[in-house]
């Protein structure tokens, strides 16, 4: 049976009165997809706005975006400029890893905007928009949910495996939240990926296919 939104409480990251502090938010929403995973999907439509999707995105994807930035800071220090006073270098490695930062943070807003859009509209082709509900709720839902991914891609050898279980994950949270069968909601979220690699495989197929006429 679906809850009665008027049942449910916000999403914790927005639920200031409930959880009045920002550890105590954090802690609740880490609560919540552990004991009722898909209770998230219910929560997102009780409120609006991508604002707070946004930013629980990017403070789940910092250890990430930080990893990533300090292998680019490194590399583009010591490899590409390697200025000779230590000094330098350091203050050098500081702006590239600072400016790498915040080029993936809004590489990740953009993103978050996009592959929402992109779900949204593979869920209505494969006819799970009976419930009528707006793109917004869509991208909310999707902003929360990779922020959880972001977090887990970190884990060494795990996170391949965290990706696609939070594709999985995001497509059943769509069908809870468009009141939909779950596989409509998994194959939609699954369906750009595996465009995505059929493309690619045609591609190098074609690359192949170049390289042994011309030999």
């Amino acid at each position: 049976m679906d809850m009665d939104l008027g049942e449910l409480q916000p999403v914790p990251w927005e639920d200031l009165e409930t959880f009045p502090g920002f550890w105590k938010r954090v802690g609740g929403m880490f609560s919540l997809l552990f004991s009722k995973p898909l209770e998230l999907a219910d929560r997102v439509t009780v409120t609006g706005g991508l604002a707070p999707a946004w930013r629980f995105n990017i403070l789940m994807a910092l250890p990430y975006l930080g990893f990533i930035g300090l292998i680019f800071a490194f590399m583009g220090s010591v490899f590409a400029f390697a200025p000779p006073d230590p000094n330098m270098q350091r203050g050098l490695m500081a702006g590239i890893f600072i400016g790498e930062m915040l080029f993936i943070a809004a590489i990740i807003l953009v993103g978050m905007f996009v592959y929402g859009a992109i779900a949204h509209a593979m869920l209505w082709m494969w006819g799970g928009m009976r419930e009528g509900r707006g793109l917004g709720q869509t991208i909310r839902f999707c902003g929360y949910a990779w922020g959880f991914v972001h977090l887990g891609m970190v884990i060494p050898c795990f996170g391949g495996l965290v990706a696609l279980a939070g594709l999985v994950y995001v497509g059943m949270g769509l069908a809870r939240i468009h009141r939909t069968d779950i596989w409509r909601g998994i194959c939609a979220i699954l369906t750009p990926v595996l465009l995505c690699c059929l493309g690619y495989g045609l591609i190098l197929g074609l690359v192949i296919g170049m390289s042994a006429l011309k030999h």
